[in-house]
């Protein structure tokens, strides 16, 4: 998550809330807190499709930061993802992390997702002393004062193969100012709907990115809203 980014000196929030819809993996995180003197608070109930109401009774809570996992339907807590949970907090500045398996079913999902999420973890890595961390980076972000891993930077995406479906567009691209062979998919969610039917192999788009990014599931795509020929790009 974000390599190596750590605010050693920021104290975690006293209290925390947590939405998840399995009852063991709730407990277990309520646990964790508890053993670092973190309050816990839960977030319970059947949500359907009503996330006004979750983020009502998230907010009720009073704690300052949250803690949401991405997959909400298994147990039926809410018909959608966490990731929008994370982001309709963020309107209103409300720091919140986001939980996750990280399965490949969805990695694609959450690279749509990213760019309003600034906190993901696995599970697995997940570090209870690092919340002071996690929440100053939700912080800065608000700040409009991104740590460098979260950093938008205008810059080239070149297309190197699609795949087209009756009802379905996939993109491989590669980000020459990241790590430029390396090739990964981006959702066409992410681009401007009127460039997708005129992309071909060989085109590059123009959007920003975050280019500091370390790791893959880290990078995060918005503006995506011009296309240039390789000839504009090579001068040849």
């Amino acid at each position: 998550m974000l390599g190596t980014v750590e605010f050693p000196d920021i104290e975690p929030p006293r209290f925390v809330t947590i939405v998840d819809d399995d009852p063991e993996d709730r407990e277990d995180l309520m646990d964790q807190l508890r053993d670092h003197n973190i309050e816990p608070r839960a977030v319970d109930g059947r949500y359907g499709s009503d996330i006004d109401r979750l983020i009502a009774d998230v907010r009720a809570t009073g704690s300052p930061f949250v803690i949401c996992d991405h997959r909400l339907q298994i147990k039926n807590l809410a018909s959608f993802n966490g990731s929008s949970v994370i982001k309709a907090l963020g309107l209103s500045k409300h720091p919140a992390m986001l939980l996750t398996m990280y399965q490949s079913t969805n990695r694609l999902e959450l690279r749509e997702a990213r760019a309003d999420v600034p906190v993901v973890v696995s599970r697995h890595d997940f570090d209870v002393s690092q919340l002071g961390t996690y929440a100053e980076i939700c912080r800065r972000e608000f700040a409009n004062d991104p740590v460098d891993a979260r950093r938008a930077h205008r810059t080239l995406i070149g297309i190197k193969g699609i795949n087209r479906t009756y009802n379905h567009t996939e993109l491989y691209v590669t980000i020459p100012n990241w790590r430029p062979d390396d090739a990964i998919i981006l959702p066409v969610a992410c681009i401007a709907s009127d460039l997708v039917p005129q992309l071909e192999v060989g085109d590059y788009l123009l959007g920003d990115v975050n280019v500091g990014a370390k790791e893959e599931d880290d990078l995060f795509f918005k503006n995506v809203n011009e296309i240039m020929k390789a000839n504009e790009v090579t001068g040849s």
